[in-house]
């Protein structure tokens, strides 16, 4: 017999992780009321549990929604839900009740983050592994089971990954909609632009517990009386919704309707699921709404006397601290950007002297990359590192930081120049050089997470510059020497090649002095905050 209800508030359905390692799955009800008992989310995939945490963020705005509060009105409530240590459930549970029916899965006129009825003029449906993460070839992120095998879900996990499709779903031709003015030949055709969430290289500020994950990232200045979550809106139908073309806040934003979804199941289960276009969102000057994204200046988008502001996205191949300019916003390349409005907020509830500022956070950027014409997601992005409030927020502390990102790509460009000149030294064409790269920021990654994590004090920032210096030049260099020791008999012997128009000896011994000395120049023994490497 078919389940006529499962509603979210009640039943298990978000996983997270608690303070023994062990996994559970918790309503959304018991995850607000125990949210400092458990640790972090623990979906399949990262951009999943990124997706679930802006979902809970959005349930927490409605609830605390307000007239237009003041900065001093915002610090004054988040300073009281933080001091609580806990969530108040005698706060959320009047709100979660009076949506109770829009967070039923299978309600039959409002189903959650679905639109009944939905279907097509052919009766054909879209298949499960489009309601799943998809990489190219066919390889799914999650691994509990092939897609080819996919024939069924539990509600649990199709509600997870209902909330992940509407905030990270790719572009791409989508199943037409009947009754969707937009489709062609029984086809949705893209927008160009993945679902919401897919347009941002995500930054989150992660606490100890998922209480304080939540209220870190809670943009309470940003939300105003008409910023209302999809649950508090007309239900929408299978077309475009003309009457809200824009949104008005963050809790908008966090569960826009990127996507028309419908679940179709059989004996309790999951079997199919119709994925149709919902409405089109670019990401254009979405600043004011959007918290959790760092922004930059695009002359190639601006026309005049217009200041054209995108979403900072982050690249797979790069770790966290490797892109820190624009969430510090610290860098010269950003300086028409803007840094996270969640970076922005810690530091006003640091200088409100709410937020003590050797408080341990985590910096965690999430994200997709999608492929050709944004139409599959080809990797995710999932980085994180410790660091004190003071690192993210204290001007002179954040240059620190980033002086000392600066200093590290240096020394890893004089180490691929020593890998080059050693394969020119054997008879190669230098082309050592690029690979060695990924074995320079390797041996930097660790000391350099583990470094940040020691800046506190902004007095000290020439001193923590000076023992980064000293740290990874050395690594740097026995990096090198290892380079050196296994170049073999021909870099040993050397040949005669042509540098900068000089005719040169290149053998081992000259590139390491060579090598010896890049380092000296990038890692001086003073250096000082905002130094350029060469």
């Amino acid at each position: 017999m078919e389940s006529a209800s499962f509603n979210l508030l009640d039943e298990p359905w978000i996983r997270v992780r608690t303070a023994d390692g062990d996994l559970k799955e918790v309503s959304l009800t018991a995850l607000i009321a125990d949210a400092h008992q458990f640790v972090d989310f623990a979906g399949e995939i990262s951009t999943q549990d990124a997706a679930i945490l802006r979902l809970v963020e959005a349930v927490l705005l409605g609830a605390l929604r307000t007239d237009e509060r003041t900065e001093d009105e915002a610090l004054d409530t988040w300073q009281t839900l933080w001091s609580g240590g806990r969530f108040d459930s005698e706060r959320f549970s009047p709100y979660l009740e009076a949506v109770r029916d829009r967070f039923d899965l299978l309600h039959p006129a409002t189903p959650f983050l679905q639109v009944a009825g939905l279907t097509t003029a052919s009766g054909k449906r879209s298949g499960l592994t489009k309601l799943i993460a998809e990489v190219p070839d066919g390889h799914q992120f999650f691994t509990t089971r092939a897609g080819s095998d996919l024939t069924s879900l539990s509600l649990a996990e199709a509600a997870r990954w209902l909330v992940h499709c509407q905030a990270f779903d790719p572009s791409g031709i989508k199943t037409g909609a009947l009754g969707d003015e937009r489709v062609k030949g029984g086809r949705g055709y893209p927008f160009g632009y993945p679902a919401w969430a897919g347009n941002l290289g995500l930054v989150l500020a992660q606490g100890g517990t998922l209480f304080e994950t939540l209220l870190l990232n809670l943009p309470l200045t940003m939300s105003g009386p008409q910023d209302l979550p999809s649950w508090e809106r007309e239900p929408n139908g299978p077309g475009q919704d003309t009457l809200h073309p824009a949104p008005h806040g963050p809790a908008d934003l966090f569960t826009w309707p990127s996507r028309r979804l419908r679940l179709f199941t059989e004996g309790g289960r999951v079997v199919d699921v119709q994925v149709s276009n919902g409405d089109r969102l670019p990401p254009q000057n979405l600043h004011p709404f959007e918290p959790m994204c760092a922004w930059r200046y695009s002359k190639a988008q601006s026309k005049k006397g217009e200041h054209v502001l995108m979403p900072v996205m982050h690249d797979p191949a790069r770790r966290i601290w490797q892109g820190l300019g624009p969430l510090l916003h610290q860098h010269r390349d950003f300086s028409d950007g803007k840094q996270p409005a969640v970076l922005e907020w810690v530091a006003t509830l640091s200088q409100a002297q709410i937020l003590p500022a050797d408080y341990s956070l985590s910096l965690r950027i999430v994200g997709a990359e999608y492929g050709p014409q944004n139409s599959t997601i080809a990797d995710l992005v999932d980085d994180r590192m410790a660091a004190s409030v003071a690192a993210v927020t204290d001007p002179t502390l954040a240059q620190a930081a980033l002086t000392a990102a600066d200093l590290a790509k240096g020394g890893v460009v004089a180490l691929a120049n020593l890998a080059g000149n050693l394969n020119r030294a054997a008879g190669g064409e230098g082309n050592a050089r690029e690979a060695t790269f990924e074995l320079g920021y390797h041996r930097l990654d660790g000391l350099y997470r583990q470094w940040l994590s020691t800046l506190r004090d902004p007095e000290r920032s020439l001193d923590y510059l000076e023992d980064w210096s000293h740290r990874a030049r050395d690594v740097l260099r026995r990096a090198g020497d290892d380079l050196v020791s296994q170049a073999g008999q021909g870099a040993l012997v050397g040949r005669t090649v042509t540098l900068q128009n000089r005719t040169v000896l290149l053998d081992a011994g000259l590139a390491q002095r060579w090598f010896h000395l890049a380092l000296a120049k990038t890692f001086p023994s003073t250096p000082s905050v905002d130094q350029e490497t060469a």
